[in-house]
């Protein structure tokens, strides 16, 4: 059924209609209204509502591969935009709600968006641009609102006679996502039908959901990840989407036990959030009841070595206090920490990595519920080729290069960027890592965030940020190399950090005095430290009291963090 449903000789207003007699009657898609009620969309109504929009992107005069773009937060009306559009075979843009006046205006005219589908929260923002989108014609709002000459989602409907869609054909691009990477202008990456379809086919025998699967949505669904992983795979499925408006870890929780959650997609810094939490409310507890928590923590690492799960009875509370239906975490969009990733595990909730770029679609490999290793991201995806391109035979890491239908088509109107990363019918990732015996892949660092020190010695940052990020005293850490300014390495560059401090985990009397809490964080460098080579160690750090900048994808901006350090010298 899956590989006839998902076959590359159906559109995808013909996959939609078949998911949608197929699961009849079912929740697709919910958001919590600031009253406290759910906004629900049914399979039937998502279906419905597509074929409005794609109707009316055809009557508007949008032709096949023109750019709709969508500017929005998650919420179910981004899904009926975005398969409405791709079903009338216009091109979409997704773009990240985070982004600047000046980069929404660069993405909008790079890709010639010809209209754009925007929430309430975007539109001061795109007023404001425009008498500087000279390709822009329509602007439709997916609230509701009484301004007049805007056209509204909720209006939209197929008429009797109107053509409803257009065919979309496995070679056809379907998306531009843009993504600068952690330096450099942004770059329009596309993707194929055939990548998405690819994507939800392979990742359906990974990430198991079924019909009665829910699913709560964190991740902006311009990360591929969350797209693919986070609505097409669970829409194919039958599960129930849920979109949260906040990234607060109590209120977090709380909408997971009202929807009964039972897998999310998150990146780590989310995971560190609620594994931090989990730890401080430990260290709270009376001397016994500590004690017994780390003893059977302990025990439950110990049996996870036998491949023994045994966490989730011993830490029944702890599940019940997560709504007690929780499956799966699934973590993407940056390195995870492997005594995360342990400890998860230990306290019972099953926790699976994976590794991708959005130029392959994203997914290259994951770890699955039968095939985990910690510290890994797993295999490739069935009919995805990975190999280690080594510059020293000899070596056991090199660049990590992959082939297959996840591979995007190309940069969109840059050649010279696409040729730079596809060689050979290979993509050169500039991730370095390796395969180990058993085809697990290990990701090691990025070639472009190397360190090279004045002896020579080379170190990865995420290596280091590994470490010194176990503090339950960090947040963020971002590390970097600076021109020593004192003793023999003076002129000569260093291991050097900015940390964005855990407040919370602070006495209260502390969490204002900026000196206190640099003393305990030096503290934990320290200690931490120890378990690094030498010159390895961080030599000095800033602390940073805001988020670290990052990209759309959730990776650390380092330039400007670098930026943003040398400012504060």
């Amino acid at each position: 059924m899956a590989e006839r449903l998902l076959s590359k000789n159906l559109t995808i207003a013909e996959i939609l209609e078949a998911i949608n007699r197929r699961h009849q009657g079912r929740i697709a898609l919910q958001i919590k209204n600031e009253d406290g009620s759910f906004r629900r969309l049914s399979y039937e109504d998502l279906g419905r509502r597509a074929v409005d929009v794609s109707s009316t992107l055809i009557k508007l005069g949008i032709v096949k591969d023109e750019r709709v773009a969508i500017l929005s937060e998650s919420r179910p009306e981004w899904a009926v935009a975005f398969f409405g559009a791709i079903s009338a075979a216009a091109i979409v843009v997704p773009i990240d709600v985070k982004l600047t006046e000046k980069e929404v205006q660069f993405i909008l005219n790079d890709s010639r968006a010809v209209c754009i589908f925007v929430s309430k929260k975007c539109l001061g923002l795109l007023d404001n641009l425009k008498f500087v989108l000279p390709y822009l014609k329509h602007i439709i709002l997916l609230d509701e609102s009484e301004r007049d000459g805007i056209i509204q989602l909720k209006g939209l409907r197929l008429k009797e006679g109107e053509e409803k869609n257009r065919p979309v054909y496995a070679q056809d691009t379907v998306l531009i996502v843009y993504t600068s990477g952690t330096t450099g202008v942004a770059k329009g990456v596309m993707l194929s039908y055939e990548n998405l379809l690819f994507q939800v086919s392979a990742l359906s025998g990974v990430i198991c959901y079924s019909n009665s699967d829910r699913l709560l949505s964190i991740l902006p669904l311009n990360h591929m990840l969350e797209m693919t992983g986070g609505l097409i795979l669970p829409l194919y499925s039958g599960a129930c989407i849920t979109y949260a408006s906040t990234l607060k870890a109590s209120e977090l929780i709380g909408l997971m036990k009202e929807t009964h959650t039972t897998f999310m997609i998150a990146v780590p810094l989310v995971l560190k959030m609620f594994y931090d939490g989990i730890m401080r409310k430990a260290e709270r507890m009376d001397n016994l009841k500590r004690k017994s928590f780390y003893a059977l923590f302990s025990f439950s690492k110990a049996m996870l070595k036998l491949n023994i799960r045994m966490g989730r009875r011993l830490f029944a509370a702890l599940h019940d206090e997560f709504g007690g239906n929780l499956k799966c975490f699934v973590s993407g969009g940056a390195p995870l920490n492997t005594d995360l990733e342990v400890g998860f595990n230990a306290l019972g909730f099953r926790l699976l990595q994976g590794y991708g770029l959005t130029e392959t679609a994203p997914v290259i490999s994951v770890n699955s519920y039968r095939h985990n290793k910690f510290g890994s991201v797993g295999r490739p995806l069935p009919g995805v080729e990975v190999k280690i391109k080594k510059d020293n035979p000899n070596a056991q890491s090199g660049e990590i290069v992959t082939r297959g239908p996840h591979v995007m088509r190309g940069y969109f109107q840059n050649q010279e960027k696409t040729r730079e990363i596809l060689k050979d019918g290979w993509l050169h990732t500039g991730d370095i890592g390796y395969l180990d015996r058993s085809g697990f892949l290990h990701i090691s660092g990025r070639a472009r965030n190397l360190i090279v020190l004045g002896g020579g010695k080379k170190v990865f940052p995420e290596e280091v940020e590994e470490v010194i990020g176990k503090s339950p005293y960090i947040k963020e850490i971002c590390v970097l190399s600076r021109s020593a300014e004192r003793g023999m390495r003076k002129g000569t560059e260093e291991v050097y950090a900015v940390i964005v401090p855990q407040l919370e985990a602070f006495d209260k009397s502390q969490r204002g005095d900026k000196e206190k809490i640099k003393e305990k964080i030096s503290g934990e460098i320290l200690n931490l430290g120890r378990d690094l080579a030498e010159y390895k160690r961080i030599s000095g750090f800033e602390l940073y009291f805001d988020e670290l900048p990052k990209t759309a994808t959730k990776k650390l901006r380092r330039s400007l963090i670098s930026e943003i350090a040398a400012a504060k010298k």
